[in-house]
């Protein structure tokens, strides 16, 4: 009898404590039982509500270069990039009380059918659900990464965010100098004159380049068409002119229609607030378990690896969070990119 009283004490002061202060305890937990095939998933809460509520504000992150293979071959705990945010937003469908998605950007961009994928299943999830998205962009969301906010409803940027590069880049590294410098020679049989296009073992000849750049100038505008669907309070005329592969500071995309808002990553959950006619709401993300995810920063340095980018410590080209031998070494990844490659 004495351990029962103790336990109605308790209940009753820790009741008190949610009805004067309004806190309410999240704990940890499966979302579900996780299916074959599938990672398990917790929902952690990065920010509570002032007030009870059973209201959800989603955290996404794309952070690192966006990209559709793995971090590890075969590995489901640190799958790709494009395969975490299909599991994240399979699961946020289901969940009625995720009102809203804020999408944390922190990426130079990616693969163009890495970035056009993640564009698309952000669009549909949000025609299939209703569910608001507010793009918040941080260091950097330059390229591909722009091409995934046009999905949002609002962009918001970071004071010092970088932005823009709108554009396509190819890369086709040449060794026909190296090779001939040390006596190697690399000797081809193809079907077709232009079997070999774009190898690294010979220059490119005039039609070489002509066909490239063909290729290019049609991803060029599949990129200005989505910028015009994401952005019609721009005509495409203006698009084209902001869209030369300059990059923007958040002040300059302001002045130039590319964003909404410039403000920090709490405002940004305000906005995801009001968009879905909330006066308040929990901010939660989903994470797999060990990974610390307590703040909106923390979530920042753990949102790659929740969605299957690295954990270790990427190459660096001006201090941008740029994997080099990650961009370089993607099977199927092939050599056309929405990327800011400085």
């Amino acid at each position: 009898m004495k351990k029962l009283r103790h336990l109605a004490i308790l209940l009753t002061a820790l009741a008190a404590s949610v009805l004067t202060t309004g806190c309410v305890i999240h704990l940890n937990m499966p979302l579900a039982r996780p299916s074959r095939g599938e990672r398990l998933v917790l929902e952690t809460l990065v920010k509570p509500d002032r007030f009870f509520t059973p209201d959800k504000v989603l955290l996404i992150g794309l952070d690192g270069v966006l990209t559709d293979a793995p971090d590890e071959p075969g590995s489901l705990s640190r799958p790709s990039v494009l395969v975490g945010l299909k599991d994240v937003l399979k699961r946020a469908e289901k969940d009625d009380s995720i009102r809203a998605v804020l999408l944390r950007i922190n990426t130079p961009g990616g693969g163009v059918t890495a970035s056009d994928l993640i564009y698309e299943e952000l669009r549909r999830f949000k025609e299939k659900t209703g569910k608001r998205i507010v793009a918040v962009m941080m260091d950097l969301a330059a390229s591909g990464g722009y091409y995934a906010a046009m999905a949002s409803d609002r962009i918001v940027a970071h004071p010092t965010s970088v932005t823009g590069s709108i554009g396509v880049v190819a890369v086709f590294p040449g060794l026909k100098g190296l090779t001939s410098k040390i006596g190697v020679d690399m000797r081809i049989v193809k079907t077709g004159e232009f079997k070999d296009l774009g190898s690294m073992w010979r220059d490119f000849s005039p039609a070489d380049r002509e066909i490239i750049q063909k290729t290019i100038d049609t991803m060029y505008t599949r990129f200005v068409d989505v910028v015009a669907t994401g952005r019609p309070n721009l005509s495409r005329v203006r698009i084209l002119e902001l869209a030369d592969g300059r990059i923007y500071t958040a002040q300059q995309a302001l002045d130039a229609g590319l964003i909404d808002q410039i403000g920090y990553i709490e405002d940004a959950f305000e906005a995801a607030k009001e968009m879905a006619g909330l006066s308040d709401a929990a901010l939660v993300s989903y994470t797999p378990p060990y990974v610390y995810q307590g703040h909106y920063y923390a979530a920042a340095e753990a949102g790659g690896e929740a969605l299957g980018g690295s954990g270790s410590a990427p190459s660096q080209i001006n201090l941008f969070n740029i994997d080099v031998a990650r961009i370089f070494s993607q099977p199927g990844g092939g050599p056309f990119y929405y990327l800011w490659l400085p």
